[in-house]
């Protein structure tokens, strides 16, 4: 064989590939590699759009929680304007249409188990300087301050589950006792 002759030979030795065959096995292989990646590239996606779903779902959620929030708050506010009203009101005018006289408000205080005296004056030891007895602050300043008559009851919670109760002018255990838990009323 001549040069030339040896540079056309395409033949190739016993269990030697062709250049043809080894670009097509090459090509087989990148094309299974293409498909692997774009496999893991599917699921990547999938798994994308999974936590972008539960990413959206918290958000919604966070946003309810937050707009609860807000709207309670603003429920708050609300009765604590009508709370320093009424006080102010009562204070010069005495209690509101239809809330009874003073005496009897700590009458009905006193036979609540929820009103804890001890506790009261613990907790609010400026009481104590204002002359008062505890059932009396409660009554005429306590109640509409927000303050707790003890422990197992909370004043603002259940003015702000009964606004009314707020706005009328009802020392809120006073109610709870003659009225409201008869009246299966909420405590918040």
């Amino acid at each position: 064989m001549t040069a030339p002759d040896a540079q056309n030979d395409t033949s190739t030795a016993p269990g030697e590939k062709t250049p043809e065959q080894s670009h097509g096995e090459i090509q087989q292989l990148l094309r299974a590699e293409i498909d692997g990646l774009r496999e893991i590239l599917e699921t990547r996606f999938r798994e994308v759009a999974a936590l972008t779903g539960r990413l959206e779902e918290i958000a919604g959620e966070a946003r309810r929680e937050a707009d609860q929030e807000i709207a309670l708050l603003k429920r708050r506010h609300e009765v604590e304007l009508a709370l320093v009203h009424v006080r102010t009101a009562s204070w010069q005018n005495g209690p509101a249409d239809g809330v009874p006289a003073f005496a009897r408000q700590i009458e009905i205080l006193g036979e609540s188990p929820l009103f804890d005296p001890s506790w009261y004056l613990q907790t609010y030891p400026d009481v104590v300087e204002s002359g008062m007895s505890p059932k009396e602050h409660y009554v005429r300043a306590g109640a509409f301050e927000g303050r707790n008559p003890g422990p197992e009851f909370d004043t603002m919670a259940y003015y702000v589950a009964n606004p009314d109760i707020a706005h009328a002018g009802w020392p809120a255990l006073v109610h709870y006792a003659a009225f409201g838990k008869a009246d299966g009323r909420p405590v918040a």
